[in-house]
């Protein structure tokens, strides 16, 4: 049976999909939760196999100028001022807390 060109390459183009979402996260960090404007982010290390979670406010720049995020204790991290305190909320620092705590202790498999 020979397979046409066309599908051949919908069945490339396809696999391409599903086998870039399949490594999402592998040795990199990569969008798993939004909790307010508060942005979650998750890696695994193919090497440790170890989870790492990381939350922040998406600005403009790199990660350690320019974004509001949580250090690893859990303190607020504030690279530049702004006027908008709004995520200074403790009721927003402890929904996102205990969502990075969630993606830390979920394994491979996070539910919000």
């Amino acid at each position: 049976m020979k397979v046409s060109k066309k599908i051949l390459f919908f069945m490339l183009f396809i696999y391409s999909i599903f086998f870039k979402s399949a490594l999402a996260g592998l040795d990199k960090f990569s969008y798993l939760d939004k909790v307010n404007i508060w942005i979650i982010e998750r890696k695994i290390d193919s090497k440790t196999n170890r989870i790492y979670c990381r939350a922040s406010i998406p600005k403009k720049g790199t990660w350690f100028s320019s974004r509001i995020r949580l250090d690893k204790k859990g303190d607020l991290v504030e690279p530049f001022q702004l006027k908008d305190k709004s995520y200074r909320s403790n009721k927003a620092i402890l929904e996102v807390k205990d969502a990075l705590n969630s993606c830390r202790n979920s394994g491979l498999i996070y539910l919000p």
